[in-house]
This record gives structure tokens, sequence and C-alpha cells, in this order.
């Protein structure tokens, strides 16, 4: 009797063990990144971001859109290429909302320099320098 209650109690804590290791697998599963991925969860993050490539960059104008969920055009094949050579792949957040982060470059040629930080949710789907007196877009590396 004694050692049926024993087995009993072994095999309840092992399924009770094997269930909590389940449910961490899957809550962290959850929470890592996806391949590549760059998140940007703060304002300091973004900021410092762009400083360790360079730029020193104001205050952000900050607003809501929507990912293309296609690059048909020749601008948009080119903007794409301009992510590609960065090592972002927007086309996974194609169709999703996304938060635009357009910053005034403090240190750059002409007062006309902005970086443009595109993030869904935390993860940064793109990213570019631009000329607004020209519309001439640049990598930010």
């Amino acid at each position: 009797m004694v050692i049926k209650v024993r087995q009993l109690l072994l095999r309840l804590g092992l399924t009770a063990a094997f269930l909590i290791l389940f449910a961490g697998i899957l809550i962290l599963s959850k929470r890592q990144p996806q391949k590549n991925e760059i998140l940007l969860e703060t304002e300091s993050e973004r900021e410092a971001w762009l400083n360790l490539r360079g730029w020193r960059v104001g205050e952000p104008e900050i607003s809501e859109a929507v990912m293309p969920s296609a690059w048909t055009t020749l601008n948009g094949q080119r903007w794409l290429s301009l992510q590609q050579e960065q090592g972002l792949s927007p086309e996974q957040y194609a169709g999703k909302n996304i938060t635009r982060y357009l910053y005034p470059i403090e240190n750059g040629e002409t007062p006309e320099l902005y970086a443009e930080l595109y993030l869904c949710g935390d993860a940064l789907c793109g990213a570019q320098i631009y000329y607004a007196e020209t519309g001439i877009m640049r990598t930010v590396r």
C-alpha cells in the first residue's frame, strides 16, 4: 500500500514538473525575437541605436501608419532594397500597423536631414536617412 502511494506521488510529481517545464517553454518561445529582429522598446533605445550609427538626433515626431502589403512600384522596390541592405525585413510586417519616428538630425550636413524609424510594436521594420528637400534616402548605417 505504501509503495503504491509513493508511486502515485512520484507520477504526480513528474507530471507536474513536465507541465511546468512545458508552460515555461511556451512562455519563452513567445517572448523570443524573430531571427535578426531588432527590438527598440524605449525612446532611449531608439536614440542610442541611431547614436551608435553616428547620428545625433532631436525630439521625434511620432505618427501611426500601416506597412504596405506589397512593394510593386519602382520607388517601393528601391525602399525595400534599402531596408534589406541594412538587414531589415519589412516584408514580414506587410499590412501591419506601425509607428513612424521622424528625428531631425542635429549633426547632419544640412538642416533638412532626417532619420526615420518604422516600428511594428517594438520591432524595427524600417529605417532610413533622408533629405527632406530632395527626398533622397540612404541607409542609416
